[in-house]
């Protein structure tokens, strides 16, 4: 396959640009993992690699911007996958930002609301993406966009039917998930890195928002895998 073309095939494919924009999380990954094996048969140099990965992170961020997604926090989101890539060092840990990469642009795709009316909605979400590896408060959301934690809780409440907190507690369980699928980070890693006080409180709510624990989750998946 990298005989014909000197990058990722599937750059010259509509099949990932189709399953991202229909915002098909579960063929984007699993196409991606198909991608992967393919790349180790072919034995991809890394730094191959590194360069598709940085064309990817162009044309995800890309996708969510042609759907009218604010850059204003885009480009935070950006930045921390572009230097992620240039550090990372074998095609393992290539393969697994891959998938972290996909995950965190289709899930900032899937939440992002396509009105105009909603505008305020965007922003507290892209806020929250932005945010997912630290714990702010409504008032330093209220503040990032200059408005008042009354006026955000209840536009946040009406549009979505979850508080803004609710809401940021559950997307960083959806990365959870990811994490816990695409790395090898410990339960405890995982929770201090998306801001939990403790391994228990992470642990809690998890199970509170899956319906397991994550080290069931992670091993029930790990048991499914041929």
């Amino acid at each position: 396959m990298y005989d014909v073309f000197v990058s990722d095939y599937y750059f010259f494919s509509n099949d990932v640009s189709f399953l991202f924009e229909t915002k098909n999380k579960d063929g984007l990954l699993k196409l991606i993992k198909h991608k992967h094996c393919e790349e180790l048969q072919d034995n991809i140099p890394i730094i191959t690699k590194r360069n598709d990965l940085l064309m990817w992170n162009v044309v995800f961020a890309r996708g969510i911007i042609k759907k009218g997604a604010t850059k204003q926090y885009l480009h935070t989101i950006y930045n921390k996958f572009y230097k992620a890539i240039l550090l990372a060092n074998t095609i393992d840990a290539l393969q697994k930002l891959e998938l972290d990469i996909a995950t965190a642009y289709i899930d900032i795709l899937l939440d992002f609301v396509e009105v105009t009316d909603n505008l305020i909605i965007n922003k507290i979400i892209g806020y929250l993406y932005v945010n997912i590896e630290s714990s702010p408060t409504l008032a330093d959301i209220a503040k990032a966009l200059n408005s008042s934690v009354g006026y955000l809780s209840s536009c946040f409440k009406k549009t979505t039917g979850v508080s803004i907190m609710e809401y940021f507690k559950r997307i960083k369980i959806d990365r959870a998930k990811a994490l816990l699928v695409s790395t090898e980070k410990s339960i405890l890693e995982i929770s201090t890195l998306l801001g939990f006080c403790d391994q228990a409180n992470f642990s809690r709510n998890f199970k509170k928002i899956v319906g397991v624990t994550p080290t069931k989750y992670r091993n029930d998946l790990s048991s499914q895998k041929p």
